[in-house]
């Protein structure tokens, strides 16, 4: 796997140290897509992942912010909230030229569009139930910074609902209150274990985690599943999405940002669901950009 990965490696160190662009990144993320597939099936993952960090290329591609957290790791995980927010809310970053133009590409490659198609479809699900409510019921599980909420105040001047979020980043349900204090946000900062022992009585016209099943096996998204299936209100929905193994982004993510993912389509989600919520009814889309898989589930 490094005698084959070397090659690739060098030529795009040359071209990103003589032209850094978008085109030269994304060339770079399909090739490492397609190895990355290879070593997965072969269980040499790990030498994928040292031939990428061991490579002089690693050095400068760590000069993006962006990569650079989710490498560090300042919360204990990749994909952290503060981390999104370069997708989110792009602007002027500390970084060398080189790392500027770098940064430039990675928050604006196919994964990264995923992103943002993911926190405006939240909003307009998060305003379909506000239309069909008085007074509006949603739970945001792991619910970061909810960016979502940001793109439904710019559209609707109600705040007819009143938004449970949960995440176990105390920082990140702060930033959620200060943010949006004109929206009703319950804070609960609570880990998934708390969601899969909760008593609380409450129903929800809409439930939906944006990141959370890429993390979590097979027994546990199913056990989750099952909590929030027996919270809905009738009618409600609870929606989940899921980077897929053909994700755009997944061998450069794994080589350079050590970010690993739980990856599943459409077919493995709905099998999923059956288990936890067999009487339910379910729809599974792609988004836009391709990389996420969506499962929309009624009771």
């Amino acid at each position: 796997m490094r005698a084959i990965l070397q090659p690739i490696l060098a030529e795009a160190l040359a071209r990103l140290s003589e032209r850094p662009d978008s085109e030269a990144v994304n060339n770079l993320a399909l090739k490492l897509a397609e190895h990355h597939d290879t070593a997965k099936a072969s269980g040499t993952l790990a030498e994928f992942k040292s031939a990428c960090q061991d490579h002089p290329i690693a050095k400068i591609i760590l000069e993006d912010p962006y990569v650079r957290r989710a490498f560090d790791k300042p919360r204990g995980y990749a994909g952290d909230a503060v981390m999104l927010d370069f997708i989110y809310k792009p602007g002027q970053v500390n970084a060398s030229p080189l790392g500027t133009a770098i940064h430039a590409a990675t928050t604006a490659l196919p994964n990264a569009q995923s992103i943002i198609w993911r926190r405006d479809y939240l909003a307009r699900k998060i305003a379909l139930a506000m239309e069909r409510k008085p007074t509006a019921r949603v739970f945001s599980v792991a619910s970061g910074h909810m960016r979502e909420i940001e793109v439904l105040a710019a559209t609707t001047e109600l705040r007819n609902v009143e938004i449970w979020a949960l995440d176990q980043d105390a920082t990140s349900i702060e930033e959620c209150l200060r943010s949006y204090s004109d929206f009703n946000i319950v804070p609960f900062n609570k880990s998934v274990s708390f969601l899969l022992r909760m008593q609380i009585q409450e129903k929800f016209d809409l439930i939906y985690s944006a990141g959370l099943a890429d993390y979590l096996p097979d027994k546990t998204l199913i056990a989750l599943l099952r909590a929030l299936g027996g919270h809905l209100a009738p009618g409600g929905m609870v929606t989940v999405g899921n980077f897929t193994p053909d994700s755009h982004g997944r061998g450069f993510m794994e080589g350079f940002m050590d970010w690993s993912l739980i990856y599943r389509d459409e077919t493995d989600l709905t099998r999923l669901a059956k288990s936890a919520l067999p009487g339910a009814s379910y729809q599974t889309f792609r988004d836009d950009p391709g990389n996420v898989a969506y499962i929309e589930i009624r009771k």
